[in-house]
């Protein structure tokens, strides 16, 4: 965290009033007036009082205060809650100007597995500029599945106005997340992953696929990453019942979705088993597929499957299919 700087001009000021002082005496001693013009402009000062250090003189914009934001987003695996943040103003201890922060309170929970720093590109966007995040942010390393607490800060200028401010997370070719920090910072984005309602069974002579539930999310989990800006991936999860004496696969080629452009599209990924089979059939459970859609997801899909020929039965139907819809 940055520090504000401690106030020295009271030392000076005092400094001044007893040189003042002493050249008043020694003038008056001499028996004539003191002439204030006479005197350097560093002893003088008959302007009105600077304001103290890591403060603004009156008139000005920026104005050190709290505020809270209490708001969550999804960025590339993590679930990021923002709570109480502050406005303050501090010396460089280098070139001793007057730095303006915003810091906001952060907590970053780990939805993947693996161990992540929470990396994002982060700005504050207002109406009078754009401010990315500060090295001095205090972003911690958090292990999957658990949570972390830290601090997002931003160095900002004198003009900084937090009504107007709004959070952008992530570059602009990804998916970004957006959050008002202020009244007029904006409508939220949060990017928050959602659960709409799996497709019906897809039912063959000596197979089904039953599907247990479907996810939508702009990040992928296992490889923190966010998606490019306008996708969202859609994992379908199902159990699979095998009639087929045996052991026989499905391969992710076999599945396609229509999308509601009419555009068809192959699997981007898939969690896929060889199928063990008898007669009176086999469950292999949590088996899934994942398709990239475009974003705003809502309408209406087809989800395609077309089998090879160990899975066609007496009745030779190689091909089923069945329509869902994302509100």
């Amino acid at each position: 965290m940055v520090e504000p700087a401690p106030r020295a001009r009271r030392v000076a000021l005092l400094g001044r009033v007893l040189l003042f002082a002493a050249l008043f005496v020694l003038a008056a001693a001499c028996g004539g007036g003191l002439d204030l013009d006479s005197l350097p402009s560093s002893i003088v000062d008959t302007g009105s009082p600077s304001a103290p250090q890591g403060t603004q003189a009156p008139g000005t914009v920026f104005e050190e205060q709290s505020f809270s934001v209490n708001q969550e987003f999804w960025h590339i695996g993590v679930r990021v809650g923002l709570g109480d943040g502050k406005l303050f103003s501090t010396e460089d201890q280098l070139t001793k100007e007057v730095e303006y922060f915003a810091s906001i309170d952060a907590t970053f929970e780990n939805l993947g597995t693996s161990s992540i720093r929470f990396d994002s590109d982060l700005v504050i966007a207002t109406s009078s500029g754009n401010f990315p995040s500060h090295g001095s942010s205090d972003i911690p390393d958090v292990p999957g599945g658990l949570s972390g607490a830290g601090t997002l800060v931003f160095r900002v200028d004198e003009g900084f106005d937090i009504s107007t401010a709004q959070l952008i997370v992530g570059r602009s070719d990804e998916n970004q997340a957006e959050v008002p920090l202020g009244p007029q910072g904006g409508e939220l984005v949060s990017l928050e992953p959602s659960e709409p309602t799996p497709p019906g069974p897809l039912s063959m002579e000596l197979l089904d696929l039953t599907f247990t539930s479907a996810n939508l999310r702009a990040d992928t989990l296992w490889s923190h990453t966010e998606l490019d800006n306008g996708k969202l991936a859609l994992t379908l999860t199902f159990d699979a019942t095998s009639r087929q004496s045996g052991s026989w696969s499905i391969l992710a080629p076999d599945f396609a979705l229509i999308q509601p452009d009419d555009t068809a599209t192959a699997p981007s990924s898939s969690e896929l088993a060889s199928l063990s089979g008898a007669e009176g059939g086999i469950d292999t459970p949590d088996l899934s597929v994942t398709f990239l859609v475009n974003s705003p997801a809502a309408g209406n899909y087809t989800l395609r499957l077309q089998v090879g020929s160990w899975f066609v039965g007496e009745d030779g139907v190689d091909s089923v299919s069945v329509d869902f819809s994302i509100p």
